[in-house]
């Protein structure tokens, strides 16, 4: 598994798996699950600290699309990561993936949609800054 401890918890919620060069019609087939009504929100994993990106860069953007569609987290609304990792195209809930990878900054359901929603605060300030 290339990336950090984070990704292969989030490959390991994984729905379903294909390789990236069918991206095209294995997305398609995950929309199916939700009787093609479903939502891919598409990450491309970098390959130096892919577990820091989906947390600082990946999280805050995912959780704001998905309070913007009405999804209450844990759930996801028809929504569904395709995760590109260096090793596959992995399927994840939204709603699971973003609680998860919450969970990896100390932050609940509740404070991640406080924080990250369209109208909220966001990130804390830094000192300093």
């Amino acid at each position: 598994m290339s990336g950090g401890p984070l990704v292969a918890e989030l490959c390991a919620l994984a729905f379903e798996r294909a390789e990236p060069s069918q991206a095209n019609l294995a997305i398609a087939g995950a929309r199916e699950r939700f009787e093609g009504r479903g939502v891919s929100y598409e990450v491309v994993l970098p390959g130096l600290s892919p577990d820091a990106f989906l947390a600082q860069k990946v999280l805050p953007k995912l959780v704001n699309f998905l309070t913007s569609r009405g999804v209450r987290l844990p759930a996801s609304g028809g929504v569904f990561v395709s995760l590109f990792t260096g090793d596959g195209l992995y399927f994840v809930e939204a709603g699971p993936f973003a609680v998860r990878v919450g969970a990896e900054r100390g932050l609940d359901a509740d404070e991640l949609m406080r924080r990250f929603r369209p109208d909220g605060p966001g990130e804390p300030l830094l000192l300093g800054s």
